[in-house]
Protein backbone atom coordinates (compact mmCIF):
# COMPACT_ATOMS: atom_id res chain seq x y z
CA UNK A 1 0.00 0.00 0.00
CA UNK A 2 1.19 3.53 -0.75
CA UNK A 3 0.19 6.74 1.00
CA UNK A 4 -1.97 7.61 -2.00
CA UNK A 5 -4.30 4.78 -0.91
CA UNK A 6 -5.04 6.37 2.47
CA UNK A 7 -8.69 7.37 2.85
CA UNK A 8 -10.13 10.64 4.07
CA UNK A 9 -11.74 8.79 6.98
CA UNK A 10 -8.34 7.48 8.07
CA UNK A 11 -6.91 11.01 8.05
CA UNK A 12 -9.84 12.25 10.14
CA UNK A 13 -9.16 9.48 12.67
CA UNK A 14 -5.51 10.55 12.82
CA UNK A 15 -6.64 14.13 13.46
CA UNK A 16 -8.86 12.90 16.31
CA UNK A 17 -5.89 11.03 17.77
CA UNK A 18 -3.79 14.19 17.48
CA UNK A 19 -6.43 16.20 19.33
CA UNK A 20 -6.86 13.52 22.00
CA UNK A 21 -3.17 13.24 22.83
CA UNK A 22 -2.08 16.79 22.14
CA UNK A 23 0.62 17.75 19.67
CA UNK A 24 3.74 16.97 21.70
CA UNK A 25 2.48 13.61 22.94
CA UNK A 26 1.21 12.65 19.47
CA UNK A 27 4.58 13.30 17.84
CA UNK A 28 6.41 11.57 20.66
CA UNK A 29 4.09 8.53 20.57
CA UNK A 30 4.49 8.00 16.82
CA UNK A 31 8.10 9.24 16.61
CA UNK A 32 7.68 12.07 14.16
CA UNK A 33 9.38 15.43 14.17
CA UNK A 34 7.56 18.74 13.96
CA UNK A 35 6.69 19.89 10.44
CA UNK A 36 8.59 22.94 9.26
CA UNK A 37 6.73 23.83 6.09
CA UNK A 38 3.58 21.79 5.33
CA UNK A 39 0.61 21.72 7.70
CA UNK A 40 -2.85 20.23 7.38
CA UNK A 41 -5.37 22.96 8.21
CA UNK A 42 -8.60 21.75 9.77
CA UNK A 43 -11.09 23.59 11.97
CA UNK A 44 -8.79 26.59 12.52
CA UNK A 45 -6.02 24.31 13.75
CA UNK A 46 -2.77 23.22 12.14
CA UNK A 47 -1.51 19.63 12.15
CA UNK A 48 1.92 18.24 11.26
CA UNK A 49 1.18 16.85 7.80
CA UNK A 50 3.70 14.01 7.58
CA UNK A 51 2.86 12.70 11.05
CA UNK A 52 -0.86 12.75 10.24
CA UNK A 53 -0.31 10.72 7.05
CA UNK A 54 1.94 8.21 8.82
CA UNK A 55 -0.62 7.59 11.57
CA UNK A 56 -3.53 7.57 9.09
CA UNK A 57 -1.88 4.64 7.33
CA UNK A 58 -2.45 2.59 10.46
CA UNK A 59 -6.16 3.53 10.44
CA UNK A 60 -6.69 2.41 6.86
CA UNK A 61 -7.93 -1.11 7.63
CA UNK A 62 -6.60 -4.61 7.18
CA UNK A 63 -3.22 -5.40 8.66
CA UNK A 64 -1.81 -1.98 7.86
CA UNK A 65 0.32 -0.37 10.52
CA UNK A 66 1.48 3.14 11.25
CA UNK A 67 4.32 4.24 9.00
CA UNK A 68 7.52 5.54 10.51
CA UNK A 69 9.02 8.82 9.36
CA UNK A 70 11.82 6.92 7.59
CA UNK A 71 9.40 4.83 5.49
CA UNK A 72 8.15 7.69 3.30
CA UNK A 73 9.12 11.20 2.31
CA UNK A 74 7.24 14.40 3.08
CA UNK A 75 6.81 17.52 1.01
CA UNK A 76 4.78 18.87 -1.85
CA UNK A 77 4.89 15.88 -4.19
CA UNK A 78 3.89 13.27 -1.58
CA UNK A 79 2.15 14.24 1.65
CA UNK A 80 0.81 17.63 0.53
CA UNK A 81 -0.57 16.22 -2.73
CA UNK A 82 -2.20 13.26 -0.98
CA UNK A 83 -3.96 15.49 1.53
CA UNK A 84 -5.16 17.90 -1.14
CA UNK A 85 -6.47 15.01 -3.26
CA UNK A 86 -8.53 13.96 -0.23
CA UNK A 87 -10.07 17.41 0.01
CA UNK A 88 -7.98 18.78 2.86
CA UNK A 89 -6.39 22.21 2.96
CA UNK A 90 -2.61 22.26 3.22
CA UNK A 91 -0.92 25.40 4.48
CA UNK A 92 2.62 26.18 3.42
CA UNK A 93 4.29 28.14 6.19
CA UNK A 94 5.13 31.79 5.50
CA UNK A 95 5.67 32.64 9.16
CA UNK A 96 8.24 31.55 11.75
CA UNK A 97 7.78 27.91 12.84
CA UNK A 98 7.13 28.96 16.43
CA UNK A 99 4.24 31.14 15.29
CA UNK A 100 2.59 28.12 13.69
CA UNK A 101 3.13 25.85 16.68
CA UNK A 102 1.84 28.51 19.05
CA UNK A 103 -0.96 29.71 16.77
CA UNK A 104 0.11 33.32 17.33
CA UNK A 105 1.20 34.26 13.82
CA UNK A 106 -0.79 36.86 11.90
CA UNK A 107 -1.55 36.73 8.18
CA UNK A 108 0.85 39.66 7.76
CA UNK A 109 3.76 37.57 9.04
CA UNK A 110 4.29 38.96 12.55
CA UNK A 111 3.37 37.25 15.82
CA UNK A 112 1.56 38.31 19.00
CA UNK A 113 3.01 38.02 22.52
CA UNK A 114 2.09 38.98 26.09
CA UNK A 115 4.62 39.94 28.76
CA UNK A 116 3.94 39.99 32.50
CA UNK A 117 6.44 42.66 33.59
CA UNK A 118 5.54 42.69 37.30
CA UNK A 119 8.20 44.54 39.33
CA UNK A 120 10.40 45.19 36.27
CA UNK A 121 7.71 47.09 34.32
CA UNK A 122 9.12 50.59 34.76
CA UNK A 123 12.65 49.54 33.78
CA UNK A 124 11.68 47.45 30.74
CA UNK A 125 9.02 49.72 29.26
CA UNK A 126 11.07 52.83 30.04
CA UNK A 127 14.18 51.27 28.57
CA UNK A 128 12.43 49.72 25.54
CA UNK A 129 13.56 46.16 26.14
CA UNK A 130 12.58 42.80 27.63
CA UNK A 131 14.96 40.69 29.70
CA UNK A 132 14.66 37.17 31.08
CA UNK A 133 17.00 34.46 32.38
CA UNK A 134 17.93 31.72 29.93
CA UNK A 135 16.62 28.98 32.26
CA UNK A 136 14.95 28.35 35.60
CA UNK A 137 16.96 28.84 38.78
CA UNK A 138 17.52 25.06 38.90
CA UNK A 139 18.81 25.07 35.32
CA UNK A 140 15.64 23.59 33.83
CA UNK A 141 13.96 24.69 30.63
CA UNK A 142 11.31 27.42 30.91
CA UNK A 143 8.90 27.85 27.99
CA UNK A 144 8.33 31.52 28.80
CA UNK A 145 12.07 32.17 28.59
CA UNK A 146 12.39 30.08 25.43
CA UNK A 147 9.86 32.43 23.81
CA UNK A 148 12.40 35.25 24.07
CA UNK A 149 14.40 33.56 21.30
CA UNK A 150 11.26 33.31 19.16
CA UNK A 151 10.59 37.05 19.03
CA UNK A 152 11.24 38.56 15.62
CA UNK A 153 11.33 42.06 14.21
CA UNK A 154 7.79 43.41 13.84
CA UNK A 155 6.21 41.13 16.47
CA UNK A 156 3.62 42.75 18.77
CA UNK A 157 3.97 42.58 22.58
CA UNK A 158 1.12 43.37 24.99
CA UNK A 159 2.69 44.59 28.28
CA UNK A 160 0.71 43.63 31.39
CA UNK A 161 1.41 44.98 34.89
CA UNK A 162 -0.75 45.74 37.92
CA UNK A 163 -3.72 43.94 36.40
CA UNK A 164 -3.71 46.11 33.26
CA UNK A 165 -2.33 46.14 29.73
CA UNK A 166 -0.44 49.41 30.03
CA UNK A 167 1.72 49.45 26.93
CA UNK A 168 2.13 47.80 23.53
CA UNK A 169 5.54 47.17 22.01
CA UNK A 170 6.96 46.32 18.60
CA UNK A 171 10.03 44.08 18.56
CA UNK A 172 12.86 45.70 16.62
CA UNK A 173 15.52 42.93 16.63
CA UNK A 174 16.09 39.31 17.78
CA UNK A 175 17.32 38.35 21.24
CA UNK A 176 20.89 38.77 22.39
CA UNK A 177 22.71 37.26 25.37
CA UNK A 178 23.17 40.06 27.90
CA UNK A 179 23.77 40.56 31.63
CA UNK A 180 20.84 41.18 33.97
CA UNK A 181 20.11 44.92 33.89
CA UNK A 182 21.67 46.66 36.85
CA UNK A 183 18.55 48.78 37.32
CA UNK A 184 16.63 45.65 38.35
CA UNK A 185 18.30 45.89 41.74
CA UNK A 186 17.09 43.10 44.02
CA UNK A 187 14.33 42.05 41.62
CA UNK A 188 14.96 38.48 40.51
CA UNK A 189 17.81 37.76 42.92
CA UNK A 190 17.41 34.05 42.15
CA UNK A 191 18.02 34.60 38.43
CA UNK A 192 21.35 33.98 36.78
CA UNK A 193 23.34 37.03 35.68
CA UNK A 194 23.19 36.21 31.94
CA UNK A 195 19.92 36.16 30.07
CA UNK A 196 18.00 37.03 26.92
CA UNK A 197 17.49 40.71 26.09
CA UNK A 198 15.17 41.80 23.27
CA UNK A 199 14.84 45.41 22.03
CA UNK A 200 11.15 46.42 21.91
CA UNK A 201 9.79 49.88 21.11
CA UNK A 202 6.97 50.42 23.62
CA UNK A 203 4.07 52.84 23.43
CA UNK A 204 2.30 53.56 26.70
CA UNK A 205 -1.48 53.49 26.22
CA UNK A 206 -3.42 56.66 26.97
CA UNK A 207 -5.89 54.52 28.92
CA UNK A 208 -4.84 51.03 30.12
CA UNK A 209 -7.02 48.01 29.38
CA UNK A 210 -8.12 45.87 32.35
CA UNK A 211 -8.60 42.29 31.03
CA UNK A 212 -10.44 41.27 34.21
CA UNK A 213 -13.37 43.46 33.08
CA UNK A 214 -13.67 41.58 29.78
CA UNK A 215 -13.14 37.90 30.59
CA UNK A 216 -16.49 36.99 29.05
CA UNK A 217 -14.80 37.85 25.74
CA UNK A 218 -11.21 36.85 26.50
CA UNK A 219 -11.59 33.61 28.51
CA UNK A 220 -12.67 31.49 25.50
CA UNK A 221 -9.60 32.66 23.56
CA UNK A 222 -6.94 31.83 26.16
CA UNK A 223 -4.34 29.24 25.11
CA UNK A 224 -4.83 25.82 26.70
CA UNK A 225 -1.19 25.73 27.79
CA UNK A 226 1.20 28.48 28.90
CA UNK A 227 -1.51 31.11 29.17
CA UNK A 228 -0.33 34.53 30.46
CA UNK A 229 -3.50 35.01 32.54
CA UNK A 230 -6.06 32.79 34.23
CA UNK A 231 -9.75 32.59 33.25
CA UNK A 232 -10.54 35.00 36.11
CA UNK A 233 -8.31 37.66 34.55
CA UNK A 234 -5.50 37.49 37.10
CA UNK A 235 -1.93 37.02 35.93
CA UNK A 236 -0.61 33.49 35.66
CA UNK A 237 2.05 32.94 38.33
CA UNK A 238 5.43 32.22 36.76
CA UNK A 239 4.45 33.36 33.27
CA UNK A 240 6.76 35.91 31.65
CA UNK A 241 6.59 36.04 27.84
CA UNK A 242 3.64 34.04 26.49
CA UNK A 243 2.26 33.46 23.01
CA UNK A 244 -1.06 35.17 22.27
CA UNK A 245 -3.24 33.13 19.87
CA UNK A 246 -4.53 35.14 16.92
CA UNK A 247 -8.12 34.87 18.18
CA UNK A 248 -7.09 36.32 21.53
CA UNK A 249 -5.05 39.08 19.87
CA UNK A 250 -8.01 40.04 17.69
CA UNK A 251 -10.21 40.24 20.80
CA UNK A 252 -7.68 42.45 22.57
CA UNK A 253 -7.34 44.75 19.56
CA UNK A 254 -11.13 45.05 19.36
CA UNK A 255 -11.31 45.92 23.07
CA UNK A 256 -8.57 48.51 22.68
CA UNK A 257 -10.52 50.21 19.91
CA UNK A 258 -8.95 53.60 18.98
CA UNK A 259 -6.07 52.97 21.38
CA UNK A 260 -4.67 50.38 18.97
CA UNK A 261 -4.00 53.20 16.49
CA UNK A 262 -1.68 54.83 19.04
CA UNK A 263 0.94 52.17 18.27
CA UNK A 264 3.29 52.91 15.35
CA UNK A 265 4.06 49.60 13.62
CA UNK A 266 5.54 50.99 10.41
CA UNK A 267 9.18 51.41 11.42
CA UNK A 268 9.70 47.77 12.45
CA UNK A 269 8.41 46.59 9.07
CA UNK A 270 11.21 48.36 7.16
CA UNK A 271 14.06 45.98 6.39
CA UNK A 272 16.62 48.78 6.67
CA UNK A 273 15.45 49.57 10.19
CA UNK A 274 15.60 45.91 11.14
CA UNK A 275 19.19 45.58 9.95
CA UNK A 276 20.14 48.72 11.87
CA UNK A 277 18.48 47.33 15.01
CA UNK A 278 20.38 44.03 14.74
CA UNK A 279 23.63 45.93 14.24
CA UNK A 280 22.89 48.05 17.31
CA UNK A 281 22.20 44.90 19.35
CA UNK A 282 25.51 43.38 18.33
CA UNK A 283 27.32 46.61 19.17
CA UNK A 284 25.78 46.37 22.63
CA UNK A 285 27.02 42.79 23.05
CA UNK A 286 30.49 43.85 21.91
CA UNK A 287 30.60 46.75 24.36
CA UNK A 288 29.54 44.51 27.22
CA UNK A 289 32.31 42.08 26.26
CA UNK A 290 34.87 44.89 26.41
CA UNK A 291 33.60 45.85 29.88
CA UNK A 292 33.89 42.36 31.37
CA UNK A 293 36.40 41.98 34.19
CA UNK A 294 36.60 38.17 34.08
CA UNK A 295 38.38 38.18 30.70
CA UNK A 296 41.85 39.43 29.84
CA UNK A 297 42.45 41.74 26.88
CA UNK A 298 43.55 38.90 24.58
CA UNK A 299 40.37 36.93 25.28
CA UNK A 300 38.23 40.00 24.68
CA UNK A 301 39.97 40.68 21.36
CA UNK A 302 39.42 37.10 20.20
CA UNK A 303 35.70 37.32 20.99
CA UNK A 304 35.30 40.70 19.29
CA UNK A 305 37.14 39.48 16.17
CA UNK A 306 34.90 36.41 16.02
CA UNK A 307 31.90 38.70 15.39
CA UNK A 308 33.38 39.45 11.96
CA UNK A 309 34.54 35.90 11.34
CA UNK A 310 38.19 36.66 12.08
CA UNK A 311 40.98 35.53 14.37
CA UNK A 312 40.90 32.35 16.43
CA UNK A 313 37.28 31.66 15.51
CA UNK A 314 38.09 31.49 11.80
CA UNK A 315 41.12 29.30 12.46
CA UNK A 316 38.96 26.91 14.49
CA UNK A 317 36.31 26.87 11.76
CA UNK A 318 38.77 26.22 8.95
CA UNK A 319 39.88 23.13 10.81
CA UNK A 320 36.47 21.62 9.91
CA UNK A 321 35.12 23.44 6.85
CA UNK A 322 37.22 23.76 3.70
CA UNK A 323 34.83 25.27 1.13
CA UNK A 324 31.48 26.96 0.68
CA UNK A 325 28.82 24.32 1.18
CA UNK A 326 26.71 25.60 -1.72
CA UNK A 327 29.06 27.09 -4.33
CA UNK A 328 32.08 24.88 -3.71
CA UNK A 329 34.45 27.88 -3.67
CA UNK A 330 37.67 27.00 -1.81
CA UNK A 331 39.68 30.24 -2.09
CA UNK A 332 39.52 31.54 1.47
CA UNK A 333 39.84 35.14 0.22
CA UNK A 334 36.32 34.86 -1.15
CA UNK A 335 34.71 33.11 1.79
CA UNK A 336 33.12 34.43 4.96
CA UNK A 337 33.27 32.65 8.29
CA UNK A 338 29.61 32.69 9.31
CA UNK A 339 28.27 31.67 12.72
CA UNK A 340 25.45 29.12 12.52
CA UNK A 341 23.99 30.18 15.86
CA UNK A 342 24.26 33.97 15.62
CA UNK A 343 27.19 35.59 17.39
CA UNK A 344 24.86 37.88 19.36
CA UNK A 345 23.05 34.85 20.84
CA UNK A 346 26.12 32.67 21.45
CA UNK A 347 27.90 32.06 24.73
CA UNK A 348 31.58 32.89 25.13
CA UNK A 349 32.49 29.32 24.19
CA UNK A 350 30.09 29.21 21.25
CA UNK A 351 31.46 32.45 19.80
CA UNK A 352 34.84 30.75 19.26
CA UNK A 353 33.72 27.16 18.61
CA UNK A 354 34.65 26.12 15.09
CA UNK A 355 31.67 23.75 15.05
CA UNK A 356 29.42 26.81 15.22
CA UNK A 357 30.26 28.00 11.74
CA UNK A 358 30.30 27.59 7.99
CA UNK A 359 32.53 28.97 5.26
CA UNK A 360 30.17 30.62 2.79
CA UNK A 361 30.38 32.69 -0.37
CA UNK A 362 29.16 36.25 0.33
CA UNK A 363 25.74 35.86 -1.30
CA UNK A 364 25.16 32.52 0.44
CA UNK A 365 26.25 34.05 3.73
CA UNK A 366 23.62 36.79 3.22
CA UNK A 367 20.86 34.23 2.61
CA UNK A 368 21.91 32.13 5.60
CA UNK A 369 22.37 35.06 7.98
CA UNK A 370 18.96 36.53 7.08
CA UNK A 371 17.19 33.17 7.42
CA UNK A 372 16.30 32.72 3.75
CA UNK A 373 18.08 29.35 3.73
CA UNK A 374 19.11 26.76 6.29
CA UNK A 375 20.30 23.14 6.31
CA UNK A 376 19.01 19.82 7.59
CA UNK A 377 21.56 17.73 9.48
CA UNK A 378 21.78 15.52 6.40
CA UNK A 379 22.99 18.46 4.32
CA UNK A 380 19.71 19.08 2.49
CA UNK A 381 19.27 22.76 1.70
CA UNK A 382 16.13 24.32 3.14
CA UNK A 383 14.73 27.36 1.36
CA UNK A 384 12.37 29.82 3.02
CA UNK A 385 8.98 30.41 1.47
CA UNK A 386 9.79 34.13 1.83
CA UNK A 387 12.90 33.90 -0.37
CA UNK A 388 12.81 35.44 -3.85
CA UNK A 389 12.81 32.45 -6.21
CA UNK A 390 14.06 34.43 -9.22
CA UNK A 391 17.11 35.56 -7.26
CA UNK A 392 17.85 32.01 -6.15
CA UNK A 393 17.61 30.73 -9.72
CA UNK A 394 19.94 33.47 -10.97
CA UNK A 395 22.40 32.45 -8.25
CA UNK A 396 22.13 28.79 -9.29
CA UNK A 397 20.56 27.60 -6.05
CA UNK A 398 18.34 24.53 -6.28
CA UNK A 399 15.71 23.74 -3.60
CA UNK A 400 16.29 20.54 -1.61
CA UNK A 401 19.78 20.02 -3.05
CA UNK A 402 22.09 18.13 -0.74
CA UNK A 403 25.54 19.42 0.15
CA UNK A 404 26.81 16.61 2.33
CA UNK A 405 26.04 15.64 5.93
CA UNK A 406 27.12 17.71 8.89
CA UNK A 407 29.01 16.41 11.89
CA UNK A 408 27.10 15.66 15.13
CA UNK A 409 28.95 18.51 16.87
CA UNK A 410 27.21 20.92 14.48
CA UNK A 411 23.69 19.58 15.06
CA UNK A 412 22.80 21.77 18.09
CA UNK A 413 23.85 24.92 16.24
CA UNK A 414 21.90 23.93 13.13
CA UNK A 415 18.84 23.18 15.28
CA UNK A 416 19.03 26.69 16.73
CA UNK A 417 19.31 28.22 13.25
CA UNK A 418 16.35 26.24 11.90
CA UNK A 419 14.10 27.15 14.84
CA UNK A 420 15.09 30.72 15.62
CA UNK A 421 16.65 32.17 12.43
CA UNK A 422 15.21 30.31 9.43
CA UNK A 423 12.09 31.93 8.00
CA UNK A 424 10.37 28.71 6.96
Amino acid sequence: MTISDISRAAVLRAIEEFDRLGRDAFLREYRFRQSRMYFLSQGNKLYDSKAIIGVAHGFSGGDRSTLTAAQFSGGEATVARTLRDLGFEVQVSATPPSSIYLNNGSAEGFAFWWVNNKQTYAHEIGGNYLWSPTARSDGGRNEFYENMKRLRSGDVVFAFAGGEIRAIGICSAPAILAPKPGEFGTAGDAWGNEGWRVPVEFTRLSIPLRPKDHMDVLAPTLPEKYSPIRPDGNGNQGAYLAAVPVEMAEALISLLGPRWAEVDQSAAAESGKQIEAVEASEEQVEQELRNRTDLNETEKLQLVKSRRGQGVYRQNLEGFEKACRVTGVTDRRHLRASHIKPWRASTTFEKLDGNNGLLLSPHIDHLFDQGFISFANSGTLLISSTADVDTLILWGIEPESNYGPFRPEQYPYLAFHREFVFKS
